[in-house]
């Protein structure tokens, strides 16, 4: 087995998380096509589901305690299609690179027939609010998140 494969296997037995989205009138432009800005909402939600649902981890109570939470610092996206009123969206979220104070997440937004509609990579930053500057990850988010983590980077369609 090539070392590609060996990787495209690791990665196929790693937990991906997603979330299921409908798309409304609210998010749509007069021609019933997704407004562009609306794709980094559903990516957002999906990432605080992600961490809410899979990692169990407050960020609510973890923000009000210690003053400390997650920013996008960094991000990349390509749109690919356009989703339309009515269709069913299924974005995935895919954390890898975990860094001190740093971990980026790829996600895909694609329809009910699987067609990808958008893709994107961000750089979540953790920081500490009262001295507004980076900050170690809290242990018990890197714990909880080691299950889904990729040792790699997953192939980006950017």
């Amino acid at each position: 087995m090539s070392e590609q494969q060996q990787q495209q296997q690791q990665q196929q037995q790693q937990q991906v998380f997603s979330s299921k989205f409908r798309v409304y009138y609210e998010d749509t432009d007069a021609g019933g096509i997704v407004y562009h800005a609306n794709y980094l909402k559903f990516c957002e939600r999906t990432r605080s589901d992600f961490v809410r649902e899979a990692l169990a981890y407050d960020q609510e109570q973890h923000l009000k305690e210690e003053r400390q939470g997650f920013v996008v610092s960094k991000l990349s996206a390509r749109f690919h299609s356009s989703a339309r009123l009515g269709e069913v969206l299924t974005i995935t979220c895919v954390p890898f690179a975990l860094r001190r104070t740093t971990l980026q997440m790829y996600q895909e937004v694609r329809n009910e027939q699987g067609v990808l509609l958008f893709a994107m990579c961000a750089t979540l930053a953790c920081v500490d609010f009262n001295k507004s500057k980076p900050t170690k990850l809290p242990e018990s988010f890197t714990q909880a998140l080691q299950p889904y983590l990729w040792p790699q980077e997953p192939e980006m369609k950017l």
